[in-house]
């Protein structure tokens, strides 16, 4: 009788095996862009609506969408498409990346992997759309942000082109998906290095303001869970500081009346302060003068 039952146990644990073989391999992808990979599946939910755009805002939109995009990069948490005319950022979220699609999922067992999975996709999805939906509400002009779409939609009737790594053509119809729209940004280390080999300090030591005037602001606003990494998540619009990278922002209300962040302010410029040092060392003094008026405490 044990001798069968063992041979039970084993053979449904091959036949398990088997099944999750099939669904890893089913559900392999490779970090290629694929239209699939932004289709958002969530269902409808009020929690994302954002205001209705102007008339004015609208025809903005749509002439935007109406042009070619071209693979740019990718995040964590976006495929990053560039306009035809370089000046606008379409970033798509990565809704495999925010949803489970394993029928494994659906077993509410503590020990079943695939179920702990598909809730920390869900706690990611939730907390990445309240990001984009704070980042367009509360700090549209600190982020570049012009337009942001996360539920499924029926009215924007657009289908984008878009030219993948690959130079395939994608036709996607944007109301099925979460994304948004951005103003280009030119990174900070790279737009000071231009102006430098110029021979313009002056705009360099405007940049340098700016970034930590972002900062302050930010901090003033009370956004926590920032990553600001200045070098690749910070960027320019038109030589003003914005935070490029807005999936992890959110804001803390009670750090609004807390000066505390100013401590911060230093750590968080750390490395640009060395990158200033071995580079550029005549911008150091205006470097140190401006992080000394920021940490000072009002």
């Amino acid at each position: 009788m044990l001798k069968k039952l063992c041979i039970t146990f084993a053979l449904l644990l091959f036949v398990f095996s088997i099944f999750v073989g099939i669904d890893r391999l089913a559900h392999r992808r490779s970090n290629h862009f694929a239209a699939d990979k932004i289709l958002n599946l969530h269902p409808y939910s009020s929690e994302w609506d954002l205001p209705t755009p102007s008339p004015e805002e609208k025809e903005e939109i749509d002439r935007i969408l109406s042009q070619k995009f071209t693979y740019l990069d990718k995040g964590s948490q976006s495929y990053v498409f560039i306009s035809e005319d370089k000046k606008t950022i379409l970033k798509f979220l990565k809704q495999h990346k925010l949803s489970s699609k394993s029928w494994l999922s659906m077993f509410p067992f503590s020990f079943n992997p695939y179920y702990i999975d598909s809730l920390a996709k869900e706690k990611k999805w939730k907390q990445t759309f309240d990001a984009c939906k704070t980042s367009y509400l509360e700090l549209k002009k600190e982020t570049g942000l012009i337009y942001v779409h996360l539920n499924r939609t029926r009215d924007l009737h657009k289908k984008v082109t878009l030219f993948d790594q690959d130079g395939n053509v994608h036709h996607i119809d944007v109301d099925r998906t979460s994304f948004y729209l951005q103003k280009r940004a030119q990174l900070i280390y790279s737009r000071i290095s231009e102006l430098m080999h110029q021979g313009d300090v002056e705009r360099a030591q405007q940049i340098i303001t700016s970034v930590f005037s972002l900062i302050d602001d930010l901090g003033r606003k009370g956004v926590v869970e920032n990553d600001p990494i200045l070098r690749k998540n910070f960027g320019l619009i038109d030589d003003i500081a914005v935070q490029i990278d807005v999936g992890r922002l959110r804001i803390d209300p009670e750090m609004q009346k807390n000066p505390l962040y100013k401590d911060e302010i230093a750590s968080i410029s750390n490395s640009f302060r060395v990158w200033v040092e071995k580079n550029y060392p005549a911008l150091t003094p205006h470097f140190e003068q401006t992080l000394e008026k920021f940490t000072e405490r009002d």
